[in-house]
Formats: C-alpha cells, sequence, structure tokens
C-alpha cells in the first residue's frame, strides 16, 4: 500500500472517530491527511470508497487472532493496535459506526459482513483452542466470540468514557474474558 494511502485511510479513520461518519468529508480527510484533493482523488473516486477502504484496513484479519489462549485474552485486552491508532481514536470511531449502521443501507451491510467476519474468524480460533484441550467453551464458539467482542468493546467504552486508567480497564477485560471460557492453568503456551 502507498503511503500516501495509508495516510488517506488513517485520516479517514480519525475523521470519523471526531466527527461521526455523516460529517466527514473529502475536504476534512484531505485536511487531516495535509494532502490535496488531487491526491484524494488520485487513489478513490469519492468518499463511499474512502470509508469503504479505511474500513477494509482497520479490520481484523485472521493473521492478527493469536492462536493461543492466553495470548488471545492478553492481545484483547492490550487496549491497543498494531496499526498505531490510538484507544480513543478506536474506541469513538467504532462508536460512530454503530451509531451510523443502525439505519438501513450500505453502510449496514458492508459493517454486519465485517463483523460476522471478525467474529467468524475468532470462533475458528476458539474452536482451534478448544479442539487442542487448551480451553473448554461454556457456550458455543461463536456465542462465546460475541461475548468476547461485546465485552472487550463495552468495558474499553466504559472506562474511557468514565475516565478510568488503560491500565484498569485492561485487568476488568482479562477477568471479564476469564469468565467465557475455562481455561487449562497448565497450559501456557507461545505463539
Amino acid at each position: 500500500m502507498s503511503a500516501q494511502r495509508e495516510r488517506i485511510l488513517r485520516a479517514t479513520i480519525r475523521c470519523i472517530g471526531d466527527l461521526g461518519l455523516e460529517q466527514t468529508s473529502i475536504a476534512a480527510i484531505r485536511k487531516e491527511a495535509e494532502l490535496s484533493t488531487g491526491a484524494i482523488y488520485k487513489h478513490f473516486t469519492g468518499k463511499d470508497e474512502i470509508v469503504t477502504a479505511a474500513l477494509q484496513f482497520a479490520a481484523m484479519d485472521q493473521s492478527d487472532v493469536p492462536h493461543h489462549w492466553p495470548l488471545l485474552r492478553d492481545d484483547m485486552a492490550a487496549l491497543g493496535d498494531e496499526r498505531g491508532f490510538d484507544m480513543n481514536v478506536i474506541a469513538r470511531t467504532n462508536l460512530q459506526l454503530l451509531a451510523s449502521s443502525l439505519r438501513p443501507g450500505p453502510l449496514r451491510v458492508l459493517l454486519t459482513s465485517q463483523m460476522e467476519h471478525t467474529l467468524s474468524v475468532l470462533a475458528d480460533r476458539l474452536t482451534a483452542m478448544e479442539q487442542a484441550g487448551e480451553i473448554r467453551l461454556r457456550m458455543s464458539p461463536l456465542r462465546t466470540a460475541n461475548c468476547i467482542a461485546a465485552l472487550a468493546e463495552g468495558l474499553t467504552w466504559l472506562g474511557l468514557a468514565s475516565g478510568r486508567r488503560l491500565e484498569e480497564i485492561s485487568r476488568d477485560i482479562v477477568a471479564g474474558l476469564e469468565c467465557l471460557v475455562d481455561a487449562d492453568a497448565s497450559a501456557s503456551v507461545s505463539d
């Protein structure tokens, strides 16, 4: 990916978090990315294409999900993103996108597809961990994946909104995740 294209995608994510999807415009993205309008249109035909590409850029990929429970648990509680976004930006952007996707339309279809993919990847990884004897799930893999996502997102939003330190939020996420699976205490596997 070209550095300029990535700058545009990162700027789009920050704009959505700060302004909301409806108020995010090509002009706002251009200003945030510190690029000319021509540079934006060199890579994209319009706002919808930029938003779609930004969501795909930020989406979880199978290679992002650790193969072992302690690593997955710790990764979910790390409250960071290897793509270099501040946790507040991630939380605000997610909230803005979820609020915008409540209305029927192309964004809802796109977000639903991405959420289903992310949950499927997570459920597959949980299934593999269970089959390896590393964990025992208390619910189906997909239901556990849904609960993991909801718990991590919800505790992050609540914690950030109430001004709690990231370390405190992270500890709460770890404790919550441990309630969702029975982990074999002797399984200290590294990836």
